[in-house]
């Protein structure tokens, strides 16, 4: 989001930019114009957050000034400051399009909290649209079938209409251990921040928000830690909510705020219309994937391919560099597999490659990646998974394996063990690559030795 933008148009500009200079707004960007045809060049040329305005002219009326401002910034929040109450005045400048009316002998008490409601509180939410207004504000979302593309939109949009500071656009993981997956994040100082803030409000901010919009304080989420102070800055408020995709699928939504929007922003037509669209393309967007995934799909085993196996890892990198995140990459064999496919045959053989692939399945989430590489050979990819964590993986994967009668259903008792390579971004490799060279010579280790093994990377290792 842009930083937020205060445009002063009034004879006494300067002085009414003293009273917002000395407020709480330090990082909002502020315009003092006392020239008319200043102010509409610079409304011709600039995007502002929300417009106070004083009429210049006695001889033009309110409706007139306020038709003439809303002309040059039709979707800008317009604050008119008003000589006194009642009068004509007053509803010419509601007929005119003035989104909010303060009147001058209350303009010290009403100015700061009235800019705050439409900088930070989303109260700009509230102008009428027309249908096409409507269309042409969703036009982003519905536009595009791109899953990153379209979340990252989301959730500046989200952040430009409410006045958030940042926000995040999360999963949840299923299957082994437990955390949260970041689709998009917006507005953090630091991308790396998105996952701390996750880390700590994730599981407060997944239990209490549901499928339409809530504001929950900051404390309700999780109780605050001297160290979020840095984090939070003066953001106390949390606008969640849920997207209920496909079945079992689901994403979540989080902005931090400054204050409490009220229930009327909440339940604002506009709102409930962007959240809708929201839903649509994102179910849109992840039935794309899944379409597009087909063509990566194993014929046999149904697991990933090892064309899936290079986007997966070019995601993964990306998305890893930009929120410092980690992953690590597994490379396993089958041992003595030819011994199979001698023994009993290749249609046995390929039935063992099915097992075999749905218990490596079975020991990762939803968001890890298992692949078919070739052969007897597969890749898995753990997102958000050092070292450390990988090698358990793993350990559990060789154990689970080799504890298991394979080949039942063939009425034979076939045992068979794996041997298995890791390799960590960023630990031990930065590129693609390196990561699968470093966890295969990793894995080629364990063949040479005794097999059934699990060895990690050599980071020393010349790419």
């Amino acid at each position: 989001m842009a930083k937020q933008r205060i445009l002063i148009i009034s004879g006494d500009s300067g002085a009414i930019a003293s009273k917002v200079r000395e407020s709480s707004f330090a990082d909002v960007h502020l315009s003092a114009l006392s020239d008319w045809e200043k102010a509409a060049a610079a409304l011709t040329k600039e995007n502002f957050s929300v417009i106070v305005a004083r009429k210049f002219s006695k001889r033009q009326s309110a409706e007139e000034f306020v038709r003439d401002v809303i002309q040059l910034a039709p979707k800008t929040p317009l604050i008119l400051i008003l000589p006194k109450k009642g009068g004509p005045s007053v509803l010419g400048a509601l007929r005119g399009g003035a989104s909010e009316i303060i009147f001058e002998e209350n303009l010290d008490k009403e100015l700061l909290p009235t800019l705050e409601k439409y900088l930070f509180l989303g109260y700009g939410l509230l102008r009428k649209m027309s249908l096409e207004e409507l269309f042409d504000f969703c036009f982003p979302v519905i536009t595009t079938t791109d899953m990153d593309l379209l979340s990252l939109t989301v959730i500046e949009m989200f952040r430009e209409s409410l006045g958030a500071s940042f926000g995040v656009l999360f999963r949840e993981q299923e299957g082994r251990g437990s955390g949260f997956s970041i689709v998009a994040a917006a507005g953090f100082p630091d991308d790396s921040l998105a996952g701390v803030f996750l880390l700590r409000f994730g599981a407060g901010l997944v239990k209490l928000c549901g499928p339409v919009p809530v504001v929950l304080p900051a404390e309700q989420v999780a109780p605050l830690l001297p160290e979020d102070e840095g984090m939070l800055g003066e953001n106390r408020t949390f606008f969640a909510i849920r997207f209920d995709l496909s079945p079992g699928s689901q994403m979540f939504a989080a902005l931090t705020m400054r204050g409490t929007p009220g229930i009327d922003v909440l339940d604002s037509p506009l709102l409930n219309f962007f959240y809708r669209q929201v839903r649509f393309a994102l179910l849109n967007a992840e039935r794309s994937v899944q379409t597009q995934n087909l063509i990566y799909i194993d014929d046999l085993t149904k697991l990933y391919n090892s064309r899936y196996l290079n986007v997966v890892l070019d995601r993964e990198l990306k998305r890893s560099e930009r929120y410092r995140n980690f992953f690590s990459v597994l490379f396993m064999d089958v041992d003595f597999f030819k011994r199979v496919n001698d023994g009993h045959g290749h249609l046995v053989g390929s039935r063992m490659l099915v097992e075999v692939g749905s218990v490596l399945r079975s020991c990762v989430r939803e968001t890890d990646t298992v692949v078919r590489y070739g052969g007897d050979e597969f890749v898995v990819l753990l997102v958000e998974t050092n070292a450390e964590d990988a090698l358990l993986v793993a350990e559990r994967m060789r154990t689970m394996i080799e504890g298991r009668i394979f080949g039942q259903d063939f009425g034979l008792g076939i045992r068979l063990t794996i041997s298995i390579g890791i390799a960590a971004f960023p630990e031990h490799a930065t590129t693609k690559q390196h990561l699968l060279n470093l966890a295969d010579q990793a894995m080629y280790r364990g063949k040479d030795s005794t097999r059934n093994v699990v060895y990690l990377a050599n980071p020393q290792t010349v790419p």
